[in-house]
C-alpha cells in the first residue's frame, strides 16, 4: 500500500520541473529597457562602456552600435549571485540622438540569484551623460600673462 502513496511523485517532480522552465522562459521573453537620448552614438556608446563596468560587467564585445559585457559568478550560501550578461544596442534615431535597448540575460545555473541590470545600466548611463566632459581638452595659459 506505502507503494501507491509514491505513484503521485514522478508527476509532482515533473510539474516542478515545468513550472520552473515556464518561468525561465518568461524572462527569456523580457524586452529590456528601451530609451531615446540626446546624444550621437558614439557618446552613448562610451557611455555604455562605463556603465557596464561600474555595475561590475567585463566587457566582452565592443562595437560602435553594441556593447555586451558579463558579471562575475559569485559564490552565495544557498544560491550563487553573477553571471548574468547585460547588452546595450545603439540604434541612430537622427538629429544626434540615439535608441537604445538595455537587456540583461540570466544563465540557467544561478538565475534565482541573478538580477536585471537594464534599469541600473540606464542610469550609469545617464549619470555619465549629465557629467561635465572630463575629456574636454584644457587651454594652457598664454605664457606672455
Amino acid at each position: 500500500m506505502s507503494r501507491s502513496n509514491c505513484s503521485g511523485a514522478p508527476a509532482l517532480f515533473l510539474s516542478a520541473v515545468l513550472v520552473i522552465l515556464h518561468t525561465s522562459v518568461a524572462t527569456a521573453a523580457d524586452d529590456g529597457v528601451q530609451a531615446t537620448l540626446d546624444h550621437p552614438v558614439e557618446v552613448a556608446q562610451k557611455a555604455a562602456v562605463n556603465a557596464l563596468t561600474v555595475i561590475g560587467c567585463t566587457i566582452k564585445k565592443e562595437d560602435p552600435t553594441y556593447v555586451e559585457g558579463k558579471r562575475e559568478h559569485k559564490v552565495g550560501v544557498f544560491v550563487g549571485s553573477g553571471g548574468e550578461t547585460v547588452s546595450v544596442t545603439l540604434t541612430p534615431a537622427g538629429d544626434g540622438k540615439v535608441s537604445i535597448n538595455i537587456r540583461t540575460k540570466k544563465s540557467f545555473v544561478g538565475m534565482a540569484g541573478q538580477k536585471n541590470w537594464d534599469q541600473p545600466v540606464l542610469d550609469e548611463m545617464l549619470k555619465s551623460l549629465a557629467a561635465p566632459a572630463a575629456a574636454a581638452p584644457t587651454q594652457a595659459p598664454s605664457p606672455n600673462t
